[in-house]
């Protein structure tokens, strides 16, 4: 199992509701809730980077615990 640390600018996503990330997440990390996006699942993500190539505020950051990605 990869352990990861992924964290989100609120300053550049915060209001957007833009919600990219999670329509792209194929194992369902992130969730939107009212026009803001949370981290619900860290654990099953696989370090695809769908999420950071989509985001266009570049807000998403992931490091691999044992590593970066």
């Amino acid at each position: 199992m990869i352990t990861v640390n992924i964290s989100l600018d609120y300053g550049r996503c915060e209001g957007s509701g833009c919600g990219a990330c999670v329509c792209i997440c194929p194992t369902n990390v992130f969730t939107l809730k009212e026009g803001c996006v949370s981290i619900k699942s860290p654990e099953y993500c696989k370090l695809c980077g769908n999420c950071l190539d989509i985001c266009p505020y570049g807000a998403i950051e992931i490091e691999e615990i044992d590593g970066t990605f």
